[in-house]
C-alpha cells in the first residue's frame, strides 16, 4: 500500500499531510516512505510529531529504535505496535517505566519470549498475570511446525 503513496521529501510536507483535514494527504503521511534525512530531520527537530512519526506504516527500524527512547509513553508504546519492530526494541522496552508499555510488551504477538519472561514479576500483577498466562500458553517447538 505504501507504494500507493508519493514518497514525502521534506518534513514540512509530512507536518502539513499530517494536519490536513482531508482524508487522503493525512492517510498519505500515515502510508508514504520519507528518505532517511526526512525521518531524523523530523523525530529530532520536531517532538510533537514523534508519536505521528511512530504511526507512520513505513517508518524505518533505525528510527523506530530512536524513538523507543522517547520521553512520551505514547510514542514508545506506538513503536511496539510495528510489524517490523526489532525484536531487541521489545526487549528494552520490557523495562519500560511506564505500565502501558510493559503491558503491550507482554501481550504482543511478535514479542520475544525472553522479554515477558522478564515481565513475570512486574510490580503491576496485572502484567505479571498476563505475562504468566502468556507463558503458560507458549507454543513449543515441536507444535509450531507445520505438520
Amino acid at each position: 500500500m505504501a507504494d500507493r503513496f508519493p514518497e514525502i521529501t521534506s518534513v514540512e510536507e509530512f507536518i502539513r499531510l499530517r494536519k490536513s483535514e482531508e482524508p487522503a494527504e493525512y492517510d498519505r503521511s500515515a502510508w508514504a516512505t520519507m528518505p532517511i534525512d526526512v525521518w531524523r530531520d523530523l523525530v529530532r527537530n520536531h517532538p510533537d510529531m514523534r508519536f505521528w512519526a511512530a504511526h507512520n506504516r513505513t517508518v524505518p527500524a533505525e528510527i523506530l529504535a530512536e524513538l523507543a527512547e522517547d520521553s512520551d509513553w505514547r510514542v514508545r508504546d506506538r513503536v511496539l505496535g510495528k510489524s517490523h519492530t526489532p525484536l531487541e526494541l521489545f526487549e528494552r522496552l520490557a523495562n519500560d517505566p511506564h505500565d502501558a508499555v510493559r503491558r503491550s510488551v507482554a501481550n504482543h504477538p511478535r514479542s520475544p519470549r525472553s522479554a515477558v519472561a522478564r515481565l513475570i514479576d512486574d510490580p503491576w500483577p496485572v502484567i505479571a498475570q498476563e505475562a504468566r498466562a502468556r507463558l503458560a500458553n507458549w507454543p513449543t517447538e515441536e507444535s509450531s511446525k507445520p505438520a
